[in-house]
Order: structure tokens, then sequence, then C-alpha cells
């Protein structure tokens, strides 16, 4: 016999924040929990920080999960496809090279990535061999069109006005206006409601979507930034807008052009390109970062936006009856397109536990925080790895590889001295971002594997054969596909 759960009603959740952390965060909850009130505080004085224009492979899962359509996103957000990022000038080794990982990562012998380790030790780049030709001539593939990939960029502004719209639909209501007086049970500490122009928006659960103000999680003390500084240089960026390349094509991925103080993105959307330069201010001044990045785009830059940051997360982040989610929990940097990313990740953590909170329960905070830890330590883990560079050039360049590493870091890279990354080697119940396929293509850009490993590994094993075979098909797989010009297929569905 089962004991029949009490009829009143479910759990109510506010978010303070109409971002695309909130939204996102809405629209998840409302999928999980159909029959509860969900309320969204948005101030339409607070501008969107418009930093993150690009998701990483997580965004497909977030469409299926909340049932939104690949084609009408792309038409109503300006998306475009992002099949990975290409590094220029980040190492000597690979001056040139993708962050895009393919199927491949399947194919393994005992954990070892047999066909990866092959390229490895031809000192070929796995993208230029495991990816489609259409990736560097700006082309998608014709089958499943906008179905093969699981990654876009889009126009943030438009990508919010979107999901604003599908949450009215959802039965989301939406309260304008600035968070006023927030108000605490006196006995558990909890947010009972919080002021908004003079009327109370009451709720069980809160999600502190506010980005930097942190406007709901800052008032627990049990919350506290952990600060990455010790580990990365960059903590301020311009951010500028630029009109579609004169060719009309549009790159399907996003470009990251080193730069003497840091480095340069390039985004495409279906109608311009956004752009931006992370530096360190403790080597150059916001007037000498537009100069050098004018000269990159060989026009004048004026930011449309400037922002500065300490690069970290709010460690504790669920707090009580609260949980800070993106850029009220973390900002590492625009690298990697991560913000986005762990926004998914950390609702997908939450939403378990939530799903029987009750006022009063610790085991379910403790081990989201837990999760929370590893999360940010991955992502620390993969942007650090990036900024170690056999091409210090620059006193920047330099001082990152002179810089500390962190122990997860400095213990997969004494380990891959010795062999080739390992399946096992990269933690992925956490809801780690990066795993070690992902950390396969970056440090061999970075040129920090061994290839000899690589080649005794597969001699050991008796893999060459095999291995040979493997490698013939990627590059035969490369060429297999009907492929249609980017621009173009995006043309013909938004019309």
């Amino acid at each position: 016999m089962y004991k029949e759960v009490e009829t009143e009603a479910p759990i109510s959740f506010a978010i303070v924040g109409s971002g695309t952390a909130g939204l996102i965060s809405a629209l998840m909850l409302r999928v999980a929990f159909p029959n509860s009130d969900i309320t969204v505080v948005s101030s339409s004085t607070i501008g969107i920080v418009g930093v993150g224009e690009g998701s990483t492979e997580h965004w497909k899962q977030f469409m299926e999960t909340c049932r939104i359509p690949v084609h009408e996103m792309i038409a109503k957000t300006g998306a475009t496809h992002k099949y990975g990022i290409r590094f220029e000038g980040w190492s000597s080794t690979f001056p040139d090279y993708f962050h895009s990982v393919s199927g491949d990562e399947a194919i393994y012998a005992f954990q070892l990535f047999a066909t990866y380790m092959g390229f490895l030790e031809a000192g070929q780049s796995l993208t230029s061999q495991t990816s489609s030709i259409g990736l560097v001539r700006n082309q998608i593939r014709r089958e499943n069109l906008h179905g093969n990939t699981n990654q876009f960029h889009f126009d943030t502004f438009k990508l919010n006005s979107y999901f604003t719209e599908l949450c009215v639909v959802r039965q989301i209501r939406f309260v304008d206006g600035d968070v006023g007086e927030i108000s605490f049970d006196p006995d558990s500490n909890n947010i009972t409601s919080v002021t908004v122009n003079d009327a109370d928006v009451e709720a069980d659960f809160w999600i502190d979507a506010s980005g930097f103000s942190r406007v709901l999680i800052s008032k627990y003390e049990t919350a506290e930034w952990q600060s990455f500084s010790k580990y990365l240089l960059c903590d301020s960026a311009i951010a500028f807008p630029t009109l579609s390349d004169p060719s009309g094509q549009i790159r399907p991925y996003t470009r990251a052009r080193a730069m003497s103080s840091g480095w340069v993105w390039e985004i495409p959307t279906q109608e311009r390109r956004g752009n931006g330069y992370v530096y360190s201010s403790a080597f150059l001044t916001e007037e000498q970062a537009v100069d050098e990045v004018a000269s990159v785009v060989g026009r004048g830059v004026v930011p449309a936006r400037r922002f500065k940051f300490d690069p970290g997360y709010m460690k504790g982040s669920w707090a009580n009856n609260c949980c800070a989610i993106g850029l009220a929990s973390s900002f590492v940097e625009p690298l990697e397109a991560t913000s986005i990313g762990s926004t998914i990740q950390q609702l997908r953590l939450l939403i378990p536990s939530v799903a029987a909170y009750k006022p009063g329960n610790k085991a379910m905070q403790k081990k989201y925080n837990y999760d929370m830890d590893a999360m940010m330590d991955n992502i620390l883990t993969m942007i650090r790895m990036h900024y170690m560079s056999d091409n210090a050039h620059t006193p920047f360049w330099h001082a990152c590889s002179e810089m500390p590493i962190n122990d997860t870091l400095a213990e997969l890279l004494e380990l891959w001295s010795e062999r080739t990354p390992s399946r096992m080697d990269v933690p992925h119940e956490n809801g780690q971002m990066f795993l070690a396929p992902h950390f396969f293509h970056v440090a061999q850009g970075q040129g920090l594997l061994n290839p000899e490993s690589a080649g005794l590994a597969i001699h050991n094993m008796g893999l060459r054969q095999r291995v040979d075979y493997d490698m013939n098909e990627r590059r035969r797989e490369r060429y297999s596909h009907e492929l249609v010009d980017h621009a173009q297929a995006l043309l013909e569905t938004t019309n």
C-alpha cells in the first residue's frame, strides 16, 4: 500500500532575473513541474549582459527537453550553426586548430581513444582529420539540415524575446519591477517573499538569476565567492558588433584569436557578428585594448558593452530555499561559452532534488553544492589549459606560463606526459561540462600531449591495423556527405 500524497498545492517557484539564465530556468522548471506556479521577476531597467552568444552541446538536449523546435529557434533568434571553436595563434604546436569534438569519442580500446592516438602520433590535428570538410568551407550537411549540430550561435536579445514569448505561452507569470525588501522566515531563514512595486511576490523556492548583482544569494553568509584569479589573468572585456562578412558567407564556428594580452572572439549571427576582447587589465588599458582590436578588425571600434570580472564562482550557491543560477553563481570568462552550458547543467542537477524539497532539507543542498564544486573545477581545468601555451611572445602570455595551475590540471598533465587521455581520466557524474574527448582536442592543440606514448600504446596493444583503418575511414567520411552553403541554408529556413 502507498500513502497518498497530501493534496496541497505543489511547490511554487520565483525567479529573480529575466536574462538567459532566468528564462532557461523558467522553461526547464515548467517542464519538470507542470502544475507549479512559476513567477519571473523581470526588471525593464536592467539590461542584458549579452556576453554569451554561443552555446555548448548541452543546448540541443535543453531544446529537446523543453520541446523547442530547432527551425523556429533559428528563425526567431538569428541563430547560426556552431560546430566548434577555432583557436588562432594560441600555440606554436598547432597555430590554427579547432575544438570540435566529433563522433570519434566512441572509438576506443580499453578506455583509450585509439583513432585519436593515431592522429596524435602522426602529428595531425584531430579536427582536420575527423570533422566535415564543410567546417572550413562555411558549409553544413544537407541531410538532416539543422539537426546535425547540437550547438548554435544566436542574437542574445532576440533569444531573450523568443524565450519570453515561450514562457508566457507556457503560463509563466512575469512581474516587472526591481526587487525591494526581501523577507525571511525568522526560524528557518528561508526567503518568504520579495517586494516588487509595493506588492509581495511569494514562493516556496527561489532562483537567483539576477546576474552579477546577486540580489538574493548575497544575503546568505554561507555563500562565498571562490575566485580563480590565482590561476587566470583575464579580468576585463569589451564587446562590440560588426557587420556580417562582406562575402555573404557565415562561418559555422566561433573564432578565438590570441592577442597581446588576452584573446578576441568573433561570433556570427544571421545579421551581424558579435565581437569582444577579453584581456588582463594588469597588462592593458581599455584604450589600448580598443586600439589593438581595431587593428585586427580593420576599423574603428566603439565598445557597446564593457565589464570587469573576477573569475570564479559562488561556493555554496544553494543556500536554504534559494539557489543562484547563471552569472549570479559563476563567471569564469567567455572562453568555451561556459555560461549558458553551465546554467543548463545547474538546472539538471537542481531539479531532481527540488522535486522532493521540503524546508529544512540539507542533504540534497549539500550534494548539489558538492556537484557544483566539481563542475566548476572541471571548467577551470579546461579554461586554464588554454593558457598553457608555448607561445609566450608577450609579457601577458609569459606570465600565464609562469602562473600556478589548479591541482586537477596538474595531475592530468603529469599523467598525459606518460600516456594519452583515457575516458576514465575526467569524471562525468557531477554535471561536468568537459569530458575526456574535449580535453584531448584542446590538449593536442596546445601541444600538451605525448605523441610517442600514443605510438607505444598502439604498438603494444596490437592496434596498428585497426587504427590505420579507422583513420582512413574518418578521412573518407569527411567528404562523404552532401554539403550546402551555411548562409543559404539559414536564409531558406527563415524565409
